[in-house]
């Protein structure tokens, strides 16, 4: 388990509908989107404690290695020093690889609580991995998928950088 301090903002459960985005050939990722409620008050630009759990350490690292690159290039969030503490806390729980056959499915979640620990956003989501090795862009691509379901629900605000922009938005069903 490694935990990171990094900027990022909060959600709040609603209505369900299925995210897609593919990392490498071979690989969909699906994502039950916690729906966006604009009557929940949302900061403009909270800090975040990130904590990612994941088989093993090398999973957990390219996860928050994703996770930090996203945050602090992606959406408007704010550093944390070492004595702030975070607005929210996300936590993010991979779970080991089930195959069969030529499909390997990594099934994770996601929890965005308040800073006294409320339940503020949760997702679940899997990344189907077809006829390719199980390597660190599936990883990445989880990080992804959950900064762009915030994205999404409304508890991160893009950031737009011409020479990096966002990835294109997921295609919804």
């Amino acid at each position: 388990m490694r935990r990171i301090r990094l900027a990022g903002v909060v959600g709040l459960l609603a209505s369900i509908i299925v995210l897609s985005s593919a990392p490498q050939a071979g690989t969909r990722t699906y994502v039950a989107l916690a729906g966006r409620d604009d009557q929940v008050p949302k900061l403009g630009r909270p800090g975040v404690a990130v904590q990612v759990t994941a088989g093993n350490a090398a999973d957990a690292a390219v996860v928050s290695g994703e996770l930090a690159r996203e945050l602090s290039a992606q959406v408007h969030t704010r550093r944390l020093a070492l004595d702030d503490q975070a607005d929210y806390a996300l936590t993010i729980t991979v779970d080991e690889p089930r195959v069969e056959g030529p499909l390997a499915t990594v099934p994770f979640e996601a929890v965005l609580a308040s800073a006294r620990g409320e339940r503020l956003w949760w997702i679940e989501g899997r990344s189907d991995v077809e006829d390719v090795p199980l390597d660190a862009s599936v990883y990445a691509g989880i990080g992804r998928n959950v900064i762009s379901a915030l994205i999404h629900d409304g508890w991160l605000q893009a950031r737009y950088d011409p020479d990096d922009p966002p990835p294109q938005p997921p295609h919804l069903k």
